[in-house]
């Protein structure tokens, strides 16, 4: 895997996208912290690879609401605050 800071991005950008057409991705750095993935594509994958990294993300803010919800649990929600909440998502259908 190939890391590049923000600034040769900025001033190679083509011979970035090259080497991420040639490998599959790259990690993205500002002041030396992981801040983005590029990963590769083409016009025939591009819909799953965008399908692939929406589902990612929906994992992810699944598992820190999980998280929270563990977290949370002693001092979780009541039974009326429970039901209160699924009347408005029912609402707002």
């Amino acid at each position: 895997m190939n890391f590049y800071g923000m600034r040769e991005l900025s001033n190679n950008t083509k011979s970035v996208m090259s080497t991420v057409a040639e490998n599959g991705s790259a990690i993205i750095t500002d002041n030396g912290k992981p801040t983005a993935l590029v990963i590769g594509v083409t016009e025939d994958s591009f819909e799953m690879a965008l399908a692939m990294v929406q589902q990612m993300r929906a994992r992810k803010a699944f598992e820190e609401l999980r998280k929270q919800a563990l977290t949370d649990f002693p001092n979780g929600l009541t039974e009326e605050e429970i039901e209160a909440e699924i009347q408005a998502a029912r609402k707002e259908k």
